[in-house]
């Protein structure tokens, strides 16, 4: 078998290229854990090596396995019997689900290269924004460098239409910016308005409507479901525009063009 062959085989709907979506994306979400313990505190993300974030004692590649590690230690530290938080295997986890799910969608394609970085970007910023309340800068950038190579090496839509998408996040992160200063009496969401306003050019405005109306359900059904704590501290809006992202990515379009045609 040639390695054309090889390659048009793992491509698209092999099991063996899923089980590498899957490993690749708990990978991935490994390093995802180090930016979210690391970028938020001001440490580098290089150096040094995987530690513990309690003792600080190295902790060796056998004990580093993505996912597997979690389970063999029992979620405790080896090296100081600390518990190691469920963050850290529920990122990994989503990482590889979101990779393995987006394999069976779109197959090894750029559509996959470009979402699956979207996304894993977007569980980076969801879990930063629940632990600190912010969304940093230079993600939100991440994502704009992100949505225009999308736009120039793989167009899924019309500069026209990212455009009208953009004006859509405008719109939308200025009403909650003005509904939350309205309601606290301060401003607070600037990290959600831009990280919006990308969103809506990344997606285009149709998109983008069912991503923010996703998000928007998401949060009301949180609120509904944890009253008392949505109403005793700020509830993030993050995890809802990750969750809003994976609608519009996995059923956007077909929602849209659904849409179209009944106006037809």
């Amino acid at each position: 078998m040639s390695s054309q062959e090889i390659w048009q085989f793992l491509r698209w709907g092999s099991p063996l290229g899923w089980i590498f979506s899957f490993i690749l994306g708990a990978c991935l979400g490994s390093f995802a854990n180090v930016v979210i313990w690391r970028l938020p505190r001001g440490q580098s993300l290089i150096k040094p090596g995987s530690h513990c974030p309690m003792c600080a004692a190295p902790i060796p590649m056998r004990r580093n396995i993505p996912i597997l590690s979690y389970f063999l230690l029992q979620g405790k530290a080896p090296c100081c019997g600390n518990p190691i938080s469920t963050r850290y295997l529920l990122v990994e986890l989503f990482c590889a689900l979101v990779l393995a799910a987006l394999y069976l969608l779109e197959g090894w394609t750029l559509n996959f290269v470009f979402a699956g970085a979207w996304m894993i970007l977007l569980i980076i910023l969801a879990a930063i924004d629940v632990e600190h309340y912010r969304l940093p800068n230079v993600l939100v950038g991440c994502g704009t460098v992100l949505s225009l190579l999308w736009m120039l090496v793989r167009p899924g839509q019309s500069w026209s239409a990212a455009g009208l998408g953009l004006l859509a996040g405008l719109v939308v992160g200025a009403i909650m910016l003005l509904t939350a200063r309205r309601v606290s009496g301060q401003w607070a969401g600037f990290g959600d308005f831009k990280l919006i306003a990308i969103l809506g050019f990344a997606f285009g405005f149709g998109r983008f409507v069912i991503l923010i109306l996703s998000a928007a359900f998401a949060a009301l059904l949180y609120g509904l479901l944890r009253r008392q704590q949505a109403a005793e501290r700020r509830i993030p809006f993050g995890p809802f525009l990750a969750i809003g992202t994976w609608v519009a990515i996995c059923c956007g379009e077909t929602a849209v063009r659904w849409y179209l045609g009944l106006l037809h």
